[in-house]
């Protein structure tokens, strides 16, 4: 029925009429009317006459002061779309009209007027920057209005006011900088306000004058402290987590935290007193302690979201897993655990990560004052304090490791023994603190440390994952999986008995915890690697994992974890996936393909859902884990079925998504390596839709990154004749970003290496153009970790060098720093380095030791004595 009335030529005015004038019907249906209005607006705005869009402007403005506060909100929000979908400058006379309006004398007016001003700040703060016609920006204008209602007397008003005008601040609007003054003495009269939405809107004002004017508050440091340890405890809880806000901001700017320093001994108590679970907090949660046989609901799992592979130098060989994004190497993994520990923000979770940032920015400095408050809180008989003391033991552990060590050889085996803790708030909290000190166990100072601390760890984590509370069995599974990653190989001799209560927790756990589950097989995969390839682990893990592949629908969401988990097992177990691999890899297969078919049926159809395309990836990702463990005895694997993989890969090489295009470089890459005598048939197609990918702007940066590294990969092993076509259109691209200062450095390192592989199966191409990148290439290799990748680009170089040696010339410093940096160069390397050095040495003649002069003295010797010159 409403759709066939959206079709009418006056349904707008009806629903306005509804909304603005049927003051007897229910606020309800007027509502209703309303949102309707807006979303019709919204949808049609382009073909919306002028004229109809100023009508329901005027009269949604005219009908603002009505007495329903849903009605007047939802004028505002239709008022709001409007403007914001047609410019502030295209409705000239709205936002004086409403700063007039803000003068009535009737609340109502003034309140719904505040809304719509609210919502337009919200949805226009850009364009508010802007000037009109006639010069004057309207936030010149606006914000000294707003201002004035910083002292208004009714408090809805006020917080209006306060958080409008905060909404500039956080922007670091250019109009809000000559009342910055003005904005901290009104903002200030209100530290007291009797209202707590004020309070807490004042408290957000203070956190965003961190972010971006904290020259505003340093004059006043201390009051400001003063009032945001004071209003941290405040007794409402909400008004006191905003305020608990400002010490996490505060300790993430470096330039600030410093000034902190004075203060610590009264901040770190109010932060750990706030860590206490309150009254609230225990009944927002589920407490049942025995709810390990109770079915998960499929809300109870958050979305996952697969990162496709990229190929990272220092992560090694093309399985490993990694995200790189202007250059930051830094892995948003390593903070999954405390995502876990801080998710669902509560004044106990922030006071917790302010802890922990500020224990990262003082390291341990903040011990004198944590150490006798967690002294008093872990020897507690309330249950709250105790749990708040483990969980603020578990916040210190990065940022005072070392200050931590002597306590470790007492406080860890306590830990262990909190597995056990009558609570299961306590219990899987002491997990989560307990991983967090993994490290230590493995690695610390303390004499037997393995036998004596990381041991009694790893059996309490075993025995936790498989207690009756899903709450334990979450936190006891996540600290495992921290704990095996950080072990790595220290975890062999424990395979066998880790492998025996993983396949018992497949048979207890329900469908969330399953997900963490499969992290931790896979997680143990990587650490152990081959070590995992024996007959007996093989039996154990295969059966288990193999049941859940073969039962799981394609669209289940356990499926992206076990895709994952699966990738790991292959990789680790190598030649000894092979009995698995056919089955596995057909379903890989025909995911991919069916996917992709649902996406182009979708595409032509909008009555079709499309499916997720996160699938591809990990069926691509697991393609390649297998092609990697089985090596060249995957070909029989590819060629199956008219290698219809290959056409897959070409497919996705040039899909829409960007991490499927990552996903399937990826792939190629290792085809190239393994396959080669598949993929040469069609050479030509691959290098048409691979180097276009390789960017100059690096828009997509990973995809570049992938194609970049398997250009490299299928030049290595096609050789001189095979890929000699496609060496000058490779060099155009791929030197350019190398030369490029700006370019990410795993970016740059990947061009690098295609380019001096290149050089090695091309040289009469490369070597004439050595000058134009042999100084980045030296500067950019010298630092990478020595692999056989690393390897094949010198053998490139030194080929070059051979051919044009005068190419090297302006970059010999350079190259020599790069060769001294090798600490284990294979015997074809090393002996090519004696044949480059004897070269430039007999080109160099008497001019060599003024040559080599230039080193510094440690590097001379190095190349005198390695390289005998």
């Amino acid at each position: 029925r409403l759709e066939q009335l959206s079709q009418v030529p006056d349904f707008i005015n009806y629903l306005l009429y509804v909304l603005v004038c049927m003051k007897d019907e229910s606020s309800l249906v007027r509502t209703v009317a309303g949102l309707l209005l807006k979303n019709k607006v919204r949808q049609d705005f382009k073909q919306i006459p002028r004229t109809v869009l100023e009508y329901v402007v005027s009269k949604s403005i005219d009908g603002i002061g009505d007495p329903i506060t849903m009605v007047r909100h939802t004028l505002g929000t239709v008022v709001a779309t409007v403007v914001a979908l047609g410019k502030v400058s295209s409705w000239p006379d709205v936002l004086p009209r409403l700063l007039q309006l803000l003068d009535s004398g009737d609340y109502t007016v003034v309140e719904g007027s505040w809304d719509i001003l609210h919502k337009i700040c919200e949805e226009c703060d850009q364009e508010l920057e802007e000037p009109l016609a006639d010069g004057t920006r309207p936030l010149s204008v606006m914000i000294p209005k707003f201002l004035t209602f910083f002292g208004a007397e009714s408090p809805v008003l006020r917080e209006y006011a306060i958080s409008t005008t905060t909404l500039f601040v956080t922007l670091r609007s250019e109009s809000m900088q000559p009342m910055m003054d003005t904005f901290v003495v009104e903002l200030f009269k209100r530290a007291n306000d009797e209202n707590a939405e004020v309070l807490k809107s004042v408290c957000k004002a203070v956190v965003a004058l961190v972010d971006s004017r904290p020259d505003k508050l340093m004059p006043e440091l201390e009051n400001v402290v003063n009032y945001m340890i004071h209003t941290t405890q405040h007794s409402d809880p909400d008004i006191a987590m905003e305020a608990c806000e400002f010490w996490l901001s505060f300790c993430e700017q470096k330039e600030l935290v410093e000034s902190l320093k004075p203060f610590l001994n009264r901040v770190v108590p109010t932060l750990m007193r706030g860590m206490v679970y309150s009254e609230e907090d225990l009944l927002m949660l589920d407490n049942d302690d025995n709810d390990a046989v109770v079915p998960d609901s499929d809300q109870d799992i958050r979305p996952r979201h697969h990162r496709a592979r990229t190929h990272d130098q220092h992560q090694g060989d093309a399985g490993s897993d990694g995200e790189s994004d202007g250059g930051d190497d830094s892995d948003d993994d390593s903070d999954d655990d405390l995502d876990d520990y801080y998710a669902e923000w509560s004044l106990r979770k922030c006071s917790a990560a302010s802890l922990d940032v500020m224990s990262t920015a003082f390291g341990d400095q903040i011990l004198d004052f944590v150490l006798p408050v967690l002294r008093e809180e872990l020897a507690s008989d309330d249950w709250r304090v105790k749990e708040a003391g483990v969980l603020a033991l578990g916040a210190i552990a990065d940022g005072c490791m070392s200050g931590m060590g002597p306590h470790m050889p007492s406080l860890l085996p306590y830990l262990v023994q909190w597995f056990k803790h009558e609570k299961a708030l306590v219990r899987s909290i002491a997990c989560w603190s307990a991983s967090r000190y993994g490290k230590w166990a493995i690695y610390g100072a303390e004499p037997n440390t393995v036998k004596v601390y990381f041991e009694p760890l790893l059996a309490g984590l075993l025995e936790a994952m498989m207690d009756t509370s899903k709450r334990v069995q979450e936190a006891a599974c996540s600290a495992f999986a921290t704990i095996e990653e950080d072990a790595g190989p220290y975890m062999a001799p424990y395979i066998q008995p880790v492998l025996e209560t993983l396949a018992r927790a497949f048979g207890l756990y329900q469908r969330k915890n399953l997900i963490i589950l499969y992290d931790a097989v896979g997680t143990l995969a990587e650490a152990v690697g081959p070590e995992l390839n024996q007959p007996q682990y093989v039996q154990l893990l295969m059966p288990t994992i193999l049941e859940r592949w073969e039962n799981l629908q394609t669209y289940d969401q356990h499926m992206f974890p076990l895709f994952e988990c699966l990738s790991a097992i292959a990789l680790a177990l190598g030649s000894g996936f092979k009995p698995y691999a056919q089955p596995i890899y057909e379903r890989s297969v025909q995911i991919v393909g069916e996917t992709l078919q649902m996406c182009q049926q979708a595409s032509q159809d909008p009555s079709i859902d499309a499916p997720n395309k996160d699938l591809v990836i990990v069926a691509l990702d697991l393609i390649s884990s297998i092609v990697q463990a089985l090596g060249e005895e995957s070909q029989g694997l590819i060629a199956q079925h008219n290698c219809v993989a290959l056409q897959l890969v070409g497919m996705c090489m040039v899909d829409a998504e960007t991490d499927v295009r990552q996903s399937a470089f990826a792939l190629l890459g290792d085809l190239a390596m393994h396959c080669f005598a598949l993929i040469q048939p069609q050479l030509g197609e691959i290098m048409q839709q691979l180097v276009p990918q390789i960017d100059y702007n690096y828009q997509h940066l990973n995809v570049c990154n992938n194609a970049a590294w398997s250009a490299g990969e299928l030049a290595l092993k096609g050789g001189d004749e095979v890929i000699k076509p496609y060496v000058t259109p490779l060099l155009e691209r791929l030197v350019p970003l190398l030369n490029n200062e700006n370019t990410p450095l795993t970016l740059a390192e990947n061009a690098a290496i295609t380019i001096g592989r290149l050089g090695l199966v091309s040289p009469s191409v490369v070597a004439p153009n050595l000058e134009a990148f042999a100084q980045r290439w030296c500067v950019v290799l010298s630092s990478v970790k020595d692999n056989d990748e690393k390897s094949s680009a010198f053998q490139g170089m030194m080929t070059m060098i051979s051919a044009n040696p005068h190419g090297i010339s302006k970059a010999f410093l350079l190259f020599c720093q790069a060769a001294v940096n090798w600490q284990t160069p294979d015997a074809r390397l090393m002996e090519m380095f004696v044949q480059t050095f004897a070269g430039l040495k007999q080109m160099a003649g008497d001019e060599w030791e003024a040559s080599i002069g230039m080193l510094d003295p440690q590097s001379r010797q190095l190349v005198k004595e390695r390289f005998n010159a």
